[in-house]
C-alpha cells in the first residue's frame, strides 16, 4: 500500500512540475498583440497619445511584431534576417511619422537617442 501511495505522490509531483514548466515557457512567448499593446502603452506614457493615435500605433506595432515573428521562424542567413529587421523598423518609423505630431515624434526620437 505504501508503494502505491509513494508512486502516486511521485506522479502527482511530476505532473505539477510539468505544468509549472509549461506555464513559464508560455509566458516568455507573448503574442504579437500583447507585445504591441505593451509598446503602445510605453509610447503613450512618453508622448501622451490620443485614443485615435493609440489605435493607429497599435495596428502598426502589431503588424511589425507579426512580421518579426515570421522572420524569426524562417530559416535564412543572418544577413537577410538583419535586412528584414531594418525594413520592418523603417516601416514602423514611417508609420510613427504619419501618426504622431511633429513635437510627439521629436520626443520619441529623443528617447531613442537617450537609450543608445
Amino acid at each position: 500500500m505504501k508503494k502505491y501511495i509513494s508512486l502516486f505522490s511521485f506522479m502527482a509531483l511530476f505532473f505539477v512540475g510539468v505544468q509549472f514548466s509549461a506555464a513559464q515557457s508560455s509566458e516568455r512567448q507573448q503574442s504579437p498583440e500583447a507585445i504591441a499593446k505593451e509598446k503602445t502603452y510605453k509610447l503613450h506614457e512618453l508622448v501622451t497619445l490620443t485614443g485615435d493615435q493609440q489605435g493607429q500605433i497599435f495596428r502598426v506595432l502589431v503588424d511589425a511584431e507579426q512580421n518579426m515573428s515570421e522572420l524569426k521562424k524562417k530559416d535564412i542567413s543572418d544577413k537577410f534576417r538583419q535586412e528584414g529587421v531594418k525594413t520592418i523598423n523603417l516601416r514602423v518609423e514611417e508609420g510613427f511619422k504619419k501618426i504622431l505630431s511633429p513635437s510627439q515624434y521629436k520626443m520619441y526620437e529623443t528617447s531613442l537617442e537617450v537609450k543608445k
